[in-house]
């Protein structure tokens, strides 16, 4: 189940705010642009990553997921940055039982706003 599993919402590729500025120039609310383009963009690095990470048979785990002392040992060799937010390169078997309870209730959560 932690192998298949995804950060990226599934649909975000649907709203792809890129096409906007071409056919709205003039009316089109430039700071509700700019967050939905940065909001794309992100999604769009985090999918990058978590497709590279499968790759190499590791998983994306959130700082959140994970804690600051373990963080701290794996060091800058296994975070990867994306905007503001920090992931880490694990390997599935890596997890503590805490870090996977952290990561299904992360995607939980995840997945819970997708369908609102």
């Amino acid at each position: 189940m932690i192998e298949k599993f995804s950060l990226v919402p599934k649909e975000y590729r649907k709203k792809d705010p890129r096409s906007l500025l071409f056919l709205y120039p003039n009316s089109i609310n430039i700071v509700a642009y700019a967050k939905s383009m940065q909001k794309f963009a992100f999604y769009q690095a985090l999918e990058v990553a978590e497709d590279l990470a499968k790759r190499q048979g590791y998983i994306l785990l959130p700082w959140s997921c994970i804690h600051w002392q373990r963080a701290k040992n794996f060091g800058s060799d296994r975070k990867v940055k994306i905007g503001r937010k920090s992931f880490f390169l694990m390997k599935p078997n890596e997890l503590t039982k805490s870090e996977s309870m952290k990561l299904e209730k992360y995607l939980d959560e995840l997945h819970e706003k997708e369908v609102c």
